[in-house]
């Protein structure tokens, strides 16, 4: 028999007890590790359309930056800070060999995926050139063709993940958004070539003949997240998932749980009526569908006076008047987004998954001077199992109340303090002059950024469309269900709901949208802002009464 000495036995012991740790450790990274083991094209899809996904800290997680065509005389805020020629700065030209530029819009190391792409050229000869996307370190595009079938034509995928706005419009004047998401593993590289080889003049210089626009956003993942990059291959094997997907995205139904808790009647000024609601199980539950409408004899200014409160686990995260919570502001007007809708008999619906622990409690407030009639008020709730992941929802409104246009200044949408993901926003303005608003940029801030990480090129490119157009539109991702009052005096509703493109933040965020008028002018000027953050998330913007309470503009008098 063979001899087991001493040093053999305590060899095998501590064998056993590293073994016995780094299965602990797989365990434990296993149990926080709940995402996808890979990501894919597919992976991200499902997470496109996953209503639960949103409500938690991204798993694995990523930031979110954006490279887009911003002046780069742009340097900080004492240089350059407002200056406006937006069009065709890239990050470098290539001049290759046989005397093509390819002019490079977006050059980064990944793990990562583009996740919104929005581009818009002033000329159809541009709108013709080539988008060349290059994925780990190729020298040879895995993609190619033209701006015209890639970013909003069909080459990747049909409406509503690629699409054209507004279509009244002449083509190359059109809003091109694509939301397919497209992975890469180890790097990705897109540019543009003109069809004549030709180098493009930056900035102002040459208009219209040099105006290629863009602005796309992209994850990058931490370098131990594994990435299947999209391929020609891929990407005909999600095919079908492709469909399926955009199919839910215009569909964009929740029938909501069978439970569902109503609040309806009369509101007398300054007062309110409440609904608690108690998580329908020890783990928590969820708020998956609220429908909401009012009915008043001024009712316009009901949807603005009627406010909408809710706190989760006795922290109140919205505050927000009625008609704008529901993107519509004071006017209603029929839209449908993945996470809401406008029906024309006034119907709002709200499909924002809502998180909590233990408790739920949902205000209306009236703070108008008529009596408002609830006679929609259906508020569904779900299971939920709350964990060190879960967030509570969060939405603010305030409004710049008879705003100067003049000079050229920043307005803050949100600065919030914590942890959490920014998801959106909706704006709704009146403006008293005919000239166009929206020329101003956004200017988004992460934790410990000293410049914008998102540092966009226009307002109407923020929100999907280009060249101040006024034509009414809808999708899941963006809509301008009124654009009345893009040139001329009126009323202009847009809103920009993000899933794949949201923000996580894990100290700070801060966003800034840019107030540039083509002219003098005087504006109401009102932002809503959406955000899912850990308890204990502090937001600069407070409840405001006083605006909620101020006269609806309806006429250049009113602002």
């Amino acid at each position: 028999m063979k001899k087991i000495n001493r040093f053999t036995i305590l060899t095998s012991l501590l064998l056993l007890l590293v073994m016995s740790c780094k299965n602990q450790k797989q365990s434990s990274n296993d149990a926080e590790h709940v995402g996808p083991t890979k990501i894919t094209v597919q992976s991200l899809l499902k997470e496109m359309v996953s209503r639960e996904a949103i409500a938690q800290l991204p798993s694995p997680a990523y930031k979110n930056l954006q490279a887009s065509s911003y002046d780069r005389l742009t340097v900080s805020r004492d240089e350059g800070w407002h200056a406006n020629g937006d069009r065709s700065h890239f990050v470098r030209v290539e001049e290759k060999e046989d005397g093509r530029h390819e002019h490079v819009m977006m050059d980064v190391k990944g793990p990562g995926a583009i996740v919104r792409w929005w581009s818009v050229t002033s000329s159809v000869p541009l709108l013709d050139g080539r988008l060349k996307i290059y994925i780990d370190n190729d020298s040879v595009p895995t993609f190619s063709g033209r701006i015209e079938d890639l970013i909003g034509g069909d080459f990747f995928a049909p409406s509503p993940l690629s699409m054209a706005l507004a279509e009244v419009s002449p083509k190359e004047q059109r809003g091109r958004n694509l939301y397919l998401p497209i992975p890469f593993e180890k790097s990705i590289k897109v540019s543009y070539e003109a069809t004549d080889g030709r180098k493009l003049i930056k900035g102002e210089p040459a208009w219209p003949n040099d105006g290629v626009f863009y602005n796309i956003n992209y994850r990058l993942y931490d370098s131990t997240v594994e990435v299947e990059s999209l391929t020609p291959e891929t990407l005909a094997a999600a095919k079908e998932l492709i469909e399926s997907t955009g199919k839910e995205l215009m569909t964009a139904e929740v029938a909501g749980s069978t439970t569902v808790k109503t609040l309806v009647g009369t509101i007398k000024p300054e007062e309110t009526k409440t609904l608690e609601i108690t998580a329908p199980t020890d783990t928590g539950g969820a708020l998956d569908r609220i429908a909401v409408k009012i009915k008043a004899e001024n009712l316009p200014q009901a949807l603005r006076s009627t406010i909408l409160e809710i706190s989760f686990d006795g922290e109140r995260t919205v505050w927000v008047p009625v008609g704008d919570f529901f993107g519509t502001g004071y006017q209603i007007r029929k839209s449908k987004s993945w996470y809401g809708s406008v029906e024309e008999n006034g119907t709002l619906l709200s499909q924002w998954l809502m998180p909590f622990a233990e408790k739920s409690t949902i205000t209306l407030y009236n703070l108008g001077e008529q009596k408002v009639t609830v006679e929609v008020g259906e508020i569904s709730v779900t299971d939920w199992e709350w964990d060190e992941r879960s967030m509570h929802f969060g939405a603010a409104w305030q409004q710049y109340t008879n705003m100067n246009s003049k000079p050229d200044h920043d307005v803050n949408y949100v600065t919030l303090k914590g942890k959490g993901v920014y998801v959106g926003d909706a704006l709704t303005l009146f403006d008293i002059s005919p000239k166009w608003w929206g020329e101003g940029d956004e200017k988004i801030f992460v934790d410990d950024d000293t410049f914008p990480v998102h540092f966009g090129t226009g307002s109407e490119d923020y929100y999907g469309y280009a060249w101040c157009l006024g034509a009414p539109f809808s999708t899941p991702f963006v809509m301008q269900p009124d654009g009345s009052g893009n040139l001329t005096v009126g009323y202009t509703i847009n809103a920009r709901y993000r899933l794949l493109d949201g923000i996580p933040f894990s100290k700070k965020f801060h966003f800034d949208m840019e107030v540039q008028h083509w002219g003098e002018s005087r504006l109401n000027y009102a932002p809503t802002v959406f955000w899912y953050a850990r308890p204990g998330v502090e937001s600069n913007i407070q409840p405001a009464l006083d605006a909620a309470k101020h006269k609806v503009a309806l006429t250049p008098e009113d602002v």
